[in-house]
C-alpha cells in the first residue's frame, strides 16, 4: 500500500516523537510537579552552596539509615512555574508530597521541606503519622530559624539550619543499642546454628545440620543488608501528607 506524502509526514513525526520518549519541546510551558533527581535535595531554584546541600544530603541520608524517616528539601523558583499559578504553598506542598509518595506507606512519616523563592513561601509538610501534633514546632523552627535568615538574604544557611531544626525536632536521639540491636540478635542467631550445625554433623544428622547452615546463610545475608542500608530503602515509597506541617512567608 502506498502512502500519500502528508500521511508520510504525519508518519515520521509520530517515529520522531517517539523516539524522543514521548517528550513535548523543551520550549513548551512546565506543567506539574519537579521531577526529583535526588532522594534528599532537589535545588530546582540554585540557591543552596554546594557545602549545605551536601551537609543536607548527609544529614537526611543518615536521619534514614537509622531511623527509616525520609526527608527531602525542594526548592523551585514558583509555583506558577509548574503550571498551577492559583495554587497556595500549601496545597502545591500536599500535592508534590502525595504525587512523589514521600516516605513509606507503613510509617508514613516523610517530611518535605519546600521553598518557593520568587514566591517568597515556604511549607514543611509533613506525613499522615504526625497529624498535626508537631505544626506548633514546625511553624517556630520557619519563623525562628528560616525565615530570619532568609530576610537577611541567608538563604542557603535559612534552609541549611531549617534542615537541621527539623531533624531534630522529629526525631529522638538513636543510641548505639537501640540501632544495632537486630544486628546482635542476628550475630547471636548465626552464631547458634553454626554450633547446632557442627554437633548435628557430630551425631551423623547431616541433613539437620545442613538446615542450620543454609540458615546461616540467610542471616548472614540479612546482617548484610542492614549493616549497609540500615533502615533506608531505595527512592520514594508511598508516603502520604496528613496535612500537618507550616508555613511561613517573608
Amino acid at each position: 500500500m502506498r502512502i500519500n506524502t502528508p500521511m508520510k509526514a504525519v508518519f515520521l513525526a509520530l517515529l520522531v516523537w517517539l523516539g524522543s520518549g514521548g517528550q513535548v519541546s523543551a520550549d513548551a510551558a512546565p506543567t506539574g510537579f519537579p521531577r526529583h533527581t535526588n532522594d534528599y535535595v532537589n535545588d530546582f531554584a540554585g540557591v543552596l552552596k554546594p557545602q549545605d546541600r551536601n551537609s543536607i544530603e548527609a544529614r537526611f541520608k543518615q536521619l534514614e539509615f537509622q531511623t527509616g524517616i525520609e526527608a527531602v528539601v525542594v526548592t523551585v523558583d514558583s509555583i506558577s512555574d509548574y503550571g498551577t499559578a492559583d495554587a497556595s504553598v500549601e496545597t502545591f506542598a500536599t500535592n508534590l508530597f502525595n504525587t512523589r509518595g514521600i516516605g513509606h506507606r507503613k510509617a508514613n512519616n516523610g517530611v518535605l521541606f519546600l521553598i518557593a523563592v520568587r514566591d517568597r513561601k515556604a511549607r514543611i509538610e509533613l506525613g499522615g503519622t504526625y497529624g498535626h501534633r508537631y505544626d506548633e514546632r514546625m511553624k517556630k523552627i520557619l519563623d525562628e530559624v528560616v525565615v530570619p535568615r532568609f530576610k537577611a538574604d541567608e538563604m542557603s544557611q535559612g534552609i541549611l539550619h531549617g534542615a537541621i531544626a527539623i531533624e531534630k525536632e522529629i526525631t529522638i536521639p538513636v543510641s548505639w543499642f537501640e540501632f544495632y540491636k537486630w544486628h546482635l540478635g542476628i550475630g547471636a542467631g548465626i552464631i547458634a546454628l553454626i554450633l547446632s550445625g557442627i554437633f548435628l554433623e557430630g551425631r551423623g544428622k547431616r541433613g539437620l545440620a545442613w538446615l542450620c547452615f543454609g540458615g546461616v546463610f540467610y542471616l548472614l545475608l540479612a546482617l548484610i543488608r542492614m549493616l549497609i542500608f540500615g533502615k533506608s530503602r531505595s527512592g520514594f515509597g508511598s508516603g502520604s501528607s496528613g496535612g500537618g506541617g507550616a508555613s511561613a512567608d517573608w
